[in-house]
């Protein structure tokens, strides 16, 4: 396996720029080049500076870009910068060259040509296209770069799409693939998907289709700009942008090209004419109504409000081509998935219903479906490919053939040949093999329906990937299971928590299964724990929804038995003789973190949202997080250093009182909730499997748990700081009075209660402040009432 230590990236427009930072998340150093500036003077253009100000100013905008495309602000100094005239040499030290240049064949050419003279002999040069054939761009290339010559195509923004569709060239040579797919998923954490050589490759050429084929029925049907998107967002399990707000995201006259590429480029499709688009639309794109980019779209924000004084945005008219005041979308297939979760019942639900809107639903999968299918061997050669490259590259919950077997497979093949429609032929050959699925598992192993050999293979897996849902599937592998957690036997002496309730919000079940866990460990019968799970979030926190049914019926007994339980588990974790390692993603908030924060060792996803975010809802961080964050200050200080412990304590006062909250795993360990010995991983599928082999290797190094910390009173100098700071905070208007109240506890905690300066007190004396602060707070007015906001808006109140 070819190693890759540098990258060049050339051009630094957005997805130049984007690319080379999200290298730099991986701990890539990378040198980004681009044109000389233009327009400069005689003068100017002998000044270094003043060549490379067009590539510094776009490398400068990535610290204002939203959203980040940096794990943290320090990664920038990753990126070394310059210009094709002056540093083209400079890719002779780089083991990877991205062109990233705009989309005309000839300019590549150009560039290519420079790359051929200073690049080193076995050195990977890929593009970034979207459209131009592969093997246009290596027709004139030298024969030994060529060779190592392929497509590489990310999607916008890269941080957080996962895809990286991978495209061979005529004369590519297999291991350069084979080392493109292994830096892509092991080092830049990214979902590849093989694509061949066809026009838009395989994501956009679905998604094209699939815009183009409701841009010309969705006026035949009588629907509007609202209801499309009401339909075919989150309601069908795709991204909230859905189909119009995602146009104008992207920018209609990007789209219309690409729509384009497919016309020209196969005249063969028989969904061709799709590909030519309405009047309507070929009208906006003569208005320059192409989106975000121009300030009117699909959609058009107007300086009018509405009744709750949100400004009113527009919508096209497809009749007119004017805007018009919004219209509410309102389906009876859309009403009554709001309250469903399961994404199988939720999709039944909006195919299988009799209202309009879900008849539109099942005739576009149809159909979509029906041209994903047909599309096998042109753009891919299994339906594998198909589904990951609309998930990792739209962020849809499934693939179109995992969509199928979820609606049920035999239910749609009856209704789309009720409706005239004539079978896709894998969908034939599934019958006719007995099948009754595109996917299978079988003794834990996941299956998909090969169209070649008309057979089931194993679904291609890194072999560093755990899923956890086929870790259960196989016999004796959950050990014990409640509704919220379960203990599943993941091999090699080590057992997994995996949390599986609502948003796993923390609660007396979670607390239950993590102490299970450590009882294991402690009989002897585990070597070591992983804490983990693979649904969309770690975990959001504590039950609000338990807190306030327990406050309101005065139960303050119950509340403090919930804190002492959070607290006696995660201390069990942290003094465990064996090693529980734990792996955050996503969101990450209070009782969750705070079960991170016991870990002897975290393995955090690249894509983390982490914070204490307590204050938010009126009460402080009481599962230990209060103590922890003391902990972690004081530890900064050397024993026998007589250091002021001011400064050191004052960053976990600010994290928590203003409930901070981390961006990114990087993020989350730089705010000081994690630590920076920690592991960060940017493959979300990846990550339950290297937390396991970090377990194993801290069991081969003899692992044994820490010793307790040493921990003194701060005393009231420090206290009265806090307190001062808060104060004028409020008296500035940036607090309220229970702001300043519950700053006031977190203060009181931090600097270890009424206690002497320098008094010795233990973590336990800590979590006593902790829950006696949680429970005093739980019975004021104001802290209800921000609990009661969050349940019912989902924001927090700042009353």
């Amino acid at each position: 396996m070819r190693e890759i230590r540098k990258a060049a990236v050339l051009g630094s427009g957005v997805m130049g720029a984007a690319i080379a930072a999200h290298l730099a998340n991986c701990g890539v150093p990378s040198l980004m080049l681009d044109i000389v500036t233009p327009n400069l003077s005689e003068d100017e253009k002998k000044n270094p500076k003043k060549r490379n100000a067009l590539v510094e100013g776009n490398k400068a905008n990535l610290l204002k870009a939203k959203p980040s495309p940096l794990y943290s602000k320090s990664y920038l100094n990753m990126i070394e910068t310059g210009n094709f005239e002056d540093d083209m040499h400079k890719i002779a030290d780089c083991d990877l060259i991205i062109e990233v240049v705009m989309e005309n064949l000839d300019i590549k050419k150009q560039v290519y040509a420079q790359v051929a003279q200073h690049r080193k002999p076995g050195s990977i040069v890929t593009s970034n296209t979207s459209g131009i054939p592969i093997r246009a761009m290596a027709k004139d290339m030298p024969k030994e770069m060529s060779q190592h010559f392929m497509g590489t195509h990310f999607f916008n923004p890269p941080r957080y799409l996962r895809l990286l569709e991978l495209i061979p060239g005529p004369d590519t040579l297999p291991e350069v693939v084979e080392t493109m797919a292994w830096f892509g998923e092991n080092v830049l954490g990214k979902g590849i998907v093989y694509a061949k050589d066809t026009p838009n490759f395989i994501a956009n050429r679905i998604l094209t289709f699939t815009m183009s084929y409701i841009l010309h029925e969705m006026t035949k049907e009588g629907l509007t700009i609202e209801e499309i998107d009401a339909l075919t967002g989150p309601a069908i399990g795709h991204a909230s942008s859905a189909t119009f707000r995602t146009a104008d995201l992207v920018g209609l006259d990007t789209f219309v090209k690409v729509v384009k590429n497919v016309y020209d480029g196969c005249p063969n499709d028989e969904c061709r004419d799709y590909f030519k688009m309405p009047d309507w639309v070929e009208k906006m794109v003569e208005k320059k109504l192409w989106g975000n980019k121009t300030g009117s779209g699909f959609y058009k924000k107007t300086d009018k409000k509405d009744e709750k004084g949100k400004a009113i945005v527009q919508a096209i008219d497809p009749a007119t081509v004017e805007y018009r005041d919004p219209i509410k979308a309102k389906f009876e297939c859309t009403g009554a998935v709001r309250s469903i979760e399961d994404l199988a019942e939720k999709l039944k639900v909006m195919h299988f219903s009799e209202d309009k809107g879900s008849k539109f639903v099942f005739k576009l999968f149809a159909n979509v479906a029906k041209y994903a299918a047909n599309r096998i061997p042109e753009i891919s050669d299994d339906i594998v490919n198909i589904d990951n490259a609309v998930k990792w590259g739209f962020a849809w919950e499934a693939g179109i053939f995992e969509t199928w077997d979820l609606l049920g497979f035999e239910e749609v093949c009856k209704r789309m040949e009720d409706e005239g429609f004539e079978l896709p032929a894998i969908a034939k050959a599934v019958k006719e093999a007995g099948g009754k699925s595109f996917y299978k598992t079988e003794n834990g192993v996941d299956y998909y329906f090969d169209v070649a050999t008309k057979s089931y293979k194993p679904v291609p897996k890194n072999p560093k990937e755990i899923r956890l849902a086929s870790v259960k599937a196989q016999p004796n592998k959950e050990i014990d299971r409640n509704d919220s957690a379960s203990l599943i036997d993941i091999g090699d002496g080590i057992i997994c928590c995996e949390f599986h309730c609502k948003m796993n919000a923390v609660d007396a079940d979670i607390v239950t299964m993590l102490s299970k866990g450590v009882d294991l460990l402690e009989e002897g019968k585990y070597e070591g724990m992983v804490v983990a799970n693979q649904g969309p979030h770690f975990s959001a926190g504590a039950n609000l929804f338990l807190i306030l049914g327990q406050i309101m019926q005065q139960d303050w007994n119950a509340i403090e038995a919930m804190v002492r339980g959070l607290q006696g588990a995660n201390m069990r974790m942290k003094y465990c003789s064996k090693p529980v390692v734990i792996a955050p993603h996503h969101y990450t908030f209070g009782g969750g973190l705070e079960i991170c924060m016991h870990a002897a060792k975290c393995v955090i996803a690249g894509e983390t949202y982490a914070g204490l975010v307590e204050a938010g809802v009126g009460v402080i961080p009481a599962g230990g997080g209060t103590k922890e964050m003391t902990v972690r200050a004081l530890e900064l200080i050397p024993e026998g250093v007589n250091a002021d412990p001011f400064p050191f304590i004052r960053r976990s006062f600010e994290d928590i009182a203003t409930a901070k909250v981390g961006t990114s795993g990087a993020e989350v360990v730089e705010l000081g909730y994690l630590r920076p010995t920690d592991i960060i991983e940017p493959n979300f599928e990846l990550q339950v499997g290297r937390a396991k082999n970090v377990c194993l290797s801290l069991i081969q190094a003899g692992y044994r748990p820490p010793r307790p910390p040493r921990l003194w009173a701060l005393g009231e100098t420090p206290r009265a700081a806090f307190e001062a700071a808060v104060w004028g905070m409020k008296e500035a208007g940036f607090a309220s009075e229970h702001d300043m109240l519950i700053a006031t506890k977190v203060a009181y905690i931090l600097t270890g209660g009424d206690r002497a300066e320098g008094t010795p007190i233990t973590e336990q004396d800590l979590l006593d402040l902790e829950c006696e602060a949680f429970c005093s707070l739980c019975g004021t007015e104001k802290t209800q009432q921000r609990i009661q906001h969050m349940l019912t808006t989902g924001k927090p109140l700042r009353n």
